[in-house]
């Protein structure tokens, strides 16, 4: 009469076995992929720095323990798509125009340079407090891709991929001056932000910025 007792309980027990094994491959799968992804971005992170060396050489000037490779994800965050009707107005001629980053398929233009620095018709150029990442698509809109404010600035940026732009630049804590970088996803309207472990007391804001844009007199 214990017989069908015993193999239910057996049989709850190989159940509960299989269930938790089940949960435990789940979240091995989704760790795996989040780990995967990771490694994925930060492999793309240190390409996109390989293309803007001068940015890395300039920080390493700036702060000599300052290490390309020792930038680490900090956290992901998702953006609204913004964006209106807006020809590019940077062309040919405009001291903009050099700065211009074509994406690799030809789908626009990015500019992070425009929106910070203002070349007056007379008398000085100089600098607005905010930074933008904008991005000119070829299907004749505007959209921004990046904004900060005064305590953070845009200084390079680069395509790792034809979906995603690699934004070197800087953020004020407060402690100091860190550098930063920003992955950002154009297709599911993402982006990473890595972190680094230098901060600095001594540097200029707009010291690349003013070393970069040679063509501009400031």
């Amino acid at each position: 009469m214990n017989k069908p007792c015993t193999f239910y309980i057996h049989l709850f027990v190989v159940l509960m076995f299989w269930s938790c094994a089940s949960d435990r491959s789940s979240q091995e799968s989704v760790s795996d992929i989040q780990n995967g992804e990771i490694l994925e971005e930060q492999i793309l992170a240190e390409n996109g720095l390989q293309q803007i060396k001068q940015w890395s050489d300039y920080w390493k000037e700036k702060s000599p323990t300052f290490n390309p490779a020792a930038f680490t994800l900090e956290r992901k965050e998702t953006f609204e798509e913004l964006e209106w009707p807006e020809e590019n107005p940077i062309v040919s001629g405009n001291p903009f125009y050099p700065y211009l980053i074509p994406n690799p398929e030809g789908k626009g233009v990015v500019d992070i340079y425009s929106y910070k620095v203002f070349v007056p018709a007379e008398g000085k150029p100089g600098f607005q407090p905010d930074s933008e990442v904008i991005f000119f698509k070829e299907n004749g809109m505007r959209e921004r891709l990046l904004f900060i404010g005064p305590s953070g600035g845009f200084e390079e940026a680069v395509w790792v991929s034809p979906d995603k732009l690699l934004v070197a630049g800087y953020f004020e804590e407060e402690e100091g001056v860190s550098p930063k970088l920003w992955l950002v996803d154009i297709q599911s309207k993402q982006y990473s932000i890595f972190k680094h472990p230098v901060i600095t007391t001594n540097l200029d804001k707009q010291g690349y910025l003013i070393r970069k844009l040679s063509n501009i007199d400031f």
